[in-house]
């Protein structure tokens, strides 16, 4: 595999890793403060940290545990298309159910997060970190996007390129609500407010289609790995 391929294989899970509302609602909570720019700044700096430390871990995990199975005459692959087979399907459930759930009297955003405009930028860090950190979809898809990189096998500098542009592509849609600030600071607050009305209207529909397209990439690839399409 190629690297040009690579980041282009990359491309769903970003796009499954970057559709998430409440990241951006929080960031858009924060900006509407004093220390606004600030805090947007340190929240980005918060995820980008621990993404790249997750990445980390991950590699390390899984290139000790695929090591260890193959040595003792197991098939890593098997189990990991076992456990994205299961995992495909399980979201696919979930976002089949979300979507046709009743949604009357549904808070798309839960009240604490409207509410982080006074947040020093330390706080903000934090809260970006915890963004991730207690959110199970994106440890799957960075998980997901880890064994990717290290299954095309490309070399060191390769990977850390790929999994760059994986990460910075996870994260434009939380880059949003600070460019528009910077680009009108004299709008800022009414901009903000705007898209946070957007993001109120269609964030039930976005979180049905991250489900459904994170299910539908994880049952593929397990069925890719258990040879069914081979």
């Amino acid at each position: 595999m190629t690297i040009s391929y690579l980041l282009v294989a990359l491309l769903p899970l970003a796009v499954a890793a970057a559709l998430q509302p409440l990241q951006v609602f929080a960031m858009i909570s924060l900006m509407k403060g004093r220390r606004g720019v600030a805090n947007g700044l340190a929240y980005i700096s918060g995820m980008t940290a621990f993404r790249l430390a997750l990445g980390a871990l991950f590699w390390v995990f899984l290139s000790g545990v695929e090591e260890a199975i193959e040595s003792g005459g197991g098939k890593f692959g098997l189990i990991v298309g076992t456990v994205l087979v299961v995992l495909g399907i399980a979201l696919l459930f979930y976002g089949l159910r979300y979507g046709f759930s009743a949604n009357e009297g549904e808070e798309t955003t839960p009240t604490w997060l409207k509410n982080l405009g006074d947040a020093s930028p330390a706080k903000a860090g934090m809260i970006g970190v915890a963004m991730l950190a207690l959110d199970p979809k994106d440890w799957l898809v960075d998980l997901a996007a880890v064994d990717m990189v290290a299954a095309a096998d490309l070399g060191g500098l390769a990977s850390v390129v790929a999994y760059l542009w994986y990460a910075l592509l996870s994260m434009t849609p939380v880059f949003i609500p600070l460019i528009m600030v910077l680009a009108a600071p004299q709008k800022g607050t009414e901009s903000l407010d705007s898209l946070n009305a957007w993001l109120e209207r269609h964030a039930r529909i976005i979180v049905i289609a991250v489900a459904i397209l994170l299910g539908g990439y994880f049952l593929y690839s397990g069925l890719e790995m258990l040879g069914v399409f081979s």
